[in-house]
């Protein structure tokens, strides 16, 4: 009877640990959506090269690595087709990061759609004014040099030689207004930093709501150009919804707190009378 010798002695080396077994652990399924390099650079025509180039600059995010293979998923598919449709408009590669790096900051879409202004109406012109203008304004109520420092800190005036640019009209308007109403400068500094903060926590939920259910379609589209319009004009529409919410709201809340004082106000003077 012959015996496979062979057999018998592979066997017992890799019993052993002498020989290592190449079939080694069975790797992940791949999932179908999922492309090498090769083929996401032949699905967007472009050379390997130009993805790697991309990577390289941070345009495209690095591949998800299984083993010694990188797979591309969907949203490098929707980054390459973003890039080719910047590219088409003339933006440059360094043009184009920093657009995107822009949009990832939660900063203005305008540059990014290629239009002068989201919603021009409510745009916030600085004004020039001379320091003692500035301090005219307050008059009656003060305004200490802290406070001012305070107001350069927070952003809201810059000082440009012996003049003060105001940033936002309505610190030199409404400011004044509150000032006026008995409030103190720094207290009104303090209700600004809280609204700031209020405020961009509401614009950050809003865009979410943009970019889930009508930036991402448009991505899905392929980005057509000729959809940037109505989609500038998406952004406007929902720009002026959030603003007309959240004043409905905050006239809602005022009303109803300003019913309670007069209400309580009222009693008062019955009960004096």
């Amino acid at each position: 009877m012959l015996v496979n010798i062979s057999k018998v002695n592979v066997d017992e080396m890799r019993h052993t640990g002498s020989v290592s077994d190449t079939t080694g652990p069975k790797q992940a399924e791949r999932d179908e959506s999922e492309l090498t390099i090769d083929e996401i650079a032949r699905d967007a025509e472009l050379p390997v090269s130009t993805i790697r180039l991309y990577q390289n600059k941070g345009l495209l995010a690095p591949p998800i690595k299984r083993g010694r293979v990188g797979y591309y998923g969907q949203d490098h598919r929707d980054r390459l087709r973003l890039i080719a449709h910047l590219q088409t408009r003339g933006f440059s590669l360094a043009a184009i990061k920093e657009s995107l790096d822009s949009w990832n900051a939660g900063r203005s879409l305008d540059h990014l759609l290629g239009v002068g202004a989201v919603a021009p109406t409510l745009e916030r012109a600085p004004i020039r004014l001379t320091l003692t203008e500035l301090v005219e304004r307050f008059e009656g109520v003060g305004l200490s040099q802290a406070e001012m420092q305070r107001a350069v800190a927070t952003g809201l005036v810059e000082l440009d030689g012996t003049d003060v640019v105001v940033k936002h009209e309505a610190f030199a308007e409404i400011g004044p207004a509150v000032a006026k109403l008995g409030v103190p400068v720094a207290e009104i500094l303090d209700e600004y930093d809280a609204l700031a903060m209020a405020v961009d926590e509401i614009a950050q939920r809003f865009r979410a709501v943009f970019e889930q259910h009508m930036w991402q379609p448009f991505v899905e589209r392929g980005l057509p150009e000729g959809e940037i319009g109505a989609l500038t004009n998406d952004v406007g529409q929902l720009t002026e919804l959030a603003t007309s919410v959240v004043t409905v709201e905050l006239q809602e809340r005022f009303a109803a707190f300003a019913a309670e004082y007069v209400t309580r106000a009222q009693a008062a003077a019955t009960d004096n009378g």
